[in-house]
C-alpha cells in the first residue's frame, strides 16, 4: 500500500473513531465521517464501500496484530509457559499502544467485547493446533480457548475502565498467573494462608 493510501485510510479510521465518541454506529453518515477526516466522498468510496465495511476492517487491522508470531515464536523457543508469556505482553502493549482505539470500541461499539473475546479464542486453537498442544490437553481445545479468551477480555476491559494504571507487562503476568494456576487454587491458597495465622 501506497505512503498516500495508507494516509487516506488512517484519516479514515481515526474519524470513525472520533465519530464513535458522540455518535452511534448506525447514526454515522458518510458526510460526518468525511467532515471529520477532511477527505471528499469519493476518497472515502475509494476505500471502503460503506461505515459498517470502515468499521469491520478497522477492527480487523487492529486485531490482526494483538498476537504478534506466537508460533514462531515457541519455534524458537519450545516453551508453552514463555510462549504464553509472548502473547500476553504482546497483547496488553498492543492495546496500550492503541488505547484510543480500544477504549473508544469498548464504550461505544456494542459487539466489541464478543469480537474480541471470539477473535483471541480462536486464534489460541490456532496456536494449540500449530504447537501440536491439543493433542495431550485433559479437555477440548475450544473449552480451554474460550476459558483463557474470557480472561483476557475481561482483564482488558477492566484495564481500560481503570485507565491503564497497571503497565503491560505486569498485566500480562497477572493473566498468565490466573491461567496457569486458576482462580479456584488462588482462593485455596488464600484459605490455607489464613488458617495457618
Amino acid at each position: 500500500m501506497n505512503h498516500k493510501r495508507k494516509n487516506s485510510k488512517n484519516k479514515i479510521q481515526s474519524a470513525l473513531l472520533n465519530c464513535l465518541n458522540t455518535t452511534r454506529l448506525e447514526s454515522i453518515t458518510v458526510k460526518q465521517l468525511c467532515e471529520h477526516a477532511e477527505i471528499n466522498r469519493s476518497t472515502f468510496y475509494r476505500h471502503y464501500p460503506s461505515i459498517e465495511a470502515l468499521a469491520e476492517q478497522t477492527i480487523t487491522s487492529h486485531f490482526q496484530l494483538l498476537f504478534g508470531e506466537p508460533y514462531t515464536f515457541y519455534l524458537k523457543h519450545h516453551s508453552i509457559s514463555e510462549s504464553q508469556f509472548y502473547i500476553a505482553n504482546n497483547i496488553f502493549s498492543h492495546i496500550s499502544h492503541y488505547a484510543y482505539f480500544y477504549k473508544t470500541m469498548f464504550n461505544y461499539y456494542s459487539d466489541f467485547y464478543i469480537l474480541l473475546k471470539n477473535h483471541i479464542q480462536q486464534r489460541y486453537i490456532m496456536f494449540f493446533e500449530d504447537t501440536g498442544a491439543e493433542n495431550d490437553m485433559l479437555l477440548e481445545k475450544e473449552i480451554v480457548a474460550e476459558y483463557i479468551a474470557s480472561a483476557y477480555s475481561g482483564m482488558i476491559q477492566g484495564w481500560i475502565n481503570q485507565s491503564f494504571r497497571t503497565s503491560p507487562e505486569e498485566m500480562a503476568q497477572r493473566l498468565i498467573l490466573l491461567n496457569s494456576t486458576g482462580p479456584i487454587k488462588l482462593l485455596i491458597d488464600a484459605e490455607k494462608k489464613r488458617d495457618r495465622r
